[in-house]
């Protein structure tokens, strides 16, 4: 069954859509990834994570949303729709096969097909105060359950039994959509513990892990967790490192940590209206030592936006070239994490997210969790 968002959420990013539809001269559009389809419609559907996005797709042929049972690739597809489309003009497409390519251009000919992803990316910012508030609540309801896990993070419980129990939690909490596997894993405290596929631009990072197993946590261990989690349509993406020990961090966990911090408000201080994701990794790298690798792990971000979508432009470190994160510049309604990554050889790694709101006058810190710090210190 087709549901829809609520509809003080959904007219933002309609307005925002029909605005740049008029910028960048397209007619209209025919989507059918379902992160593209909610974001411009506020339809989805549970059939969609029943059978798959790509064999049973719910599309939005404008203001058409319709689930015809048919995979992007297969050119009936185009048959199904194709009374829904104009006869001429540019049409903006996010996915199809070759073959529904195909059939597209022998039905219309006329018409000219345009890569959707200016259109989406222009359908998320602005945002309007009542998506920001979404966000907010999203995020906070996210930690609020991470907060409820952190006496169970200790020496004997598995990594899996960690992730399983969040996952209940989190449902119970509200949170409707998992996006990404929740990650409960034990960091890598010597390089040779890195995994065996680290070599050519992995090679001389920091070792890192993000896997979620049956391992047993130890008496010390650093244990990353990461969440994707979805709520009334917009994301939330959390993540703290807790420390499996009753004894308590060491001074040099708390220095790690403490040194995390200081990368974190660096970038948290740079990031406002106008600057690029190019200045927010300056801003991490100000002062580091370039005989280390670069404070976040490759090739993840140091910084990244989250909307309708788990992580948006901009982005900051990861692989992207200097001049595609100069042309990303941040707008007031931006909501950005910020996600650092501290390793020392022999103590181990720190990574945590900060969730900031960028206004027009700076930002404000979103997170409630005591990051740079290690739970109960």
């Amino acid at each position: 069954m087709i549901e829809l968002d609520a509809p003080e959420l959904l007219a933002p990013r309609l307005s925002r859509v029909t605005r740049a539809a008029e910028m960048l001269g397209v007619d209209g559009w025919l989507l059918t990834t379902s992160q593209a389809v909610r974001t411009v419609t506020g339809a989805w559907s549970d059939d969609v994570d029943l059978f798959g996005e790509w064999s049973s797709p719910v599309v939005a042929v404008g203001a058409t949303v319709l689930s015809p049972g048919r995979p992007p690739s297969d050119a009936r597809l185009i048959d199904d729709v194709i009374d829904l489309l104009p006869l001429r003009g540019t049409i903006a497409i996010d996915r199809l096969g070759p073959l529904a390519l195909e059939r597209l251009a022998e039905l219309r000919p006329e018409l000219t097909v345009q890569d959707a992803a200016m259109l989406l990316g222009a359908a998320k910012v602005p945002r309007e105060q009542v998506e920001i508030d979404v966000l907010v609540e999203a995020h906070r309801r996210t930690e609020a359950v991470l907060g409820s896990m952190v006496d169970l993070v200790r020496p004997g419980v598995s990594e899996r039994d960690l992730t399983s129990e969040f996952t209940v939690r989190a449902a119970e909490s509200g949170l409707d959509r998992m996006h990404l596997d929740t990650v409960f894993s034990v960091l890598p405290k010597e390089h040779s513990q890195a995994a065996s596929w680290v070599r050519g631009s992995w090679e001389g990072r920091s070792p890192y892990r993000e896997l979620t197993t049956d391992r047993v946590l130890a008496e010390g261990d650093h244990v990353a967790f990461d969440a994707g989690v979805g709520y009334r349509g917009y994301t939330a993406d959390v993540g703290w490192t807790l420390l499996a020990s009753a004894k308590g961090p060491s001074p040099a966990q708390v220095a790690l940590a403490t040194r995390w911090d200081e990368v974190a408000r660096r970038v948290i201080d740079a990031a406002r209206p106008g600057v690029s994701a190019s200045a927010l990794r300056a801003a991490a790298l100000k002062g580091w030592d370039p005989a280390l690798p670069p404070p976040w792990p490759y090739p993840l971000y140091v910084a990244h936006g989250v909307g309708t979508e788990l992580a948006e432009p901009p982005f900051a470190g990861a692989d992207f070239a200097p001049e595609a994160e100069a042309a990303m510049v941040l707008t007031e309604g931006n909501v950005l994490m910020i996600e650092p990554y501290i390793w020392e050889e022999g103590v181990g790694g720190y990574r945590a997210e900060y969730c900031i709101a960028v206004g027009a006058d700076g930002t404000d810190i979103v997170s409630s969790l005591p990051y740079g710090r290690w739970p109960g210190s």
